[in-house]
C-alpha cells in the first residue's frame, strides 16, 4: 500500500483558527493497481504546536483494502505535505 499523490486540494472555510479543513483526491497504489479516492481531511494544531490529522473518505468511495493502514499512510503523506508547505492556505 502506497500513497502516490494527493491532488485537487480544496480548502473548506472554517472560523476556528487552529483547524484547517480540506477536500482532495488521493491516488493510492493497492496491490499493484492504482485507484483514486475522494477524501476530506482536517489538520488541527494544539496550543503546543502538535498537529493532529483526521482523514475521512467521501461517501460512495470504495477501497478494497483495510482502512486503518490506508488512513495511516494518508496521514503521514499529508503531514509531509504540510511541513513542506505544499498545502494551500485557508
Amino acid at each position: 500500500m502506497k500513497v502516490l499523490e494527493i491532488n485537487q486540494i480544496r480548502t473548506d472555510d472554517t472560523y476556528i483558527y487552529y483547524r484547517r479543513n480540506y477536500k482532495a483526491q488521493a491516488t493510492l497504489e493497492l496491490l499493484q493497481k492504482s485507484c483514486h479516492a475522494n477524501i476530506a481531511f482536517t489538520i488541527e494544531t494544539s496550543p503546543f504546536g502538535e498537529k493532529t490529522i483526521y482523514v475521512d473518505f467521501e461517501k460512495g468511495t470504495s477501497i478494497d483494502y483495510p482502512i486503518i493502514p490506508v488512513k495511516s499512510a494518508l496521514k503521514n503523506f499529508i503531514l509531509t505535505m504540510d511541513n513542506e508547505g505544499k498545502l494551500p492556505c485557508a
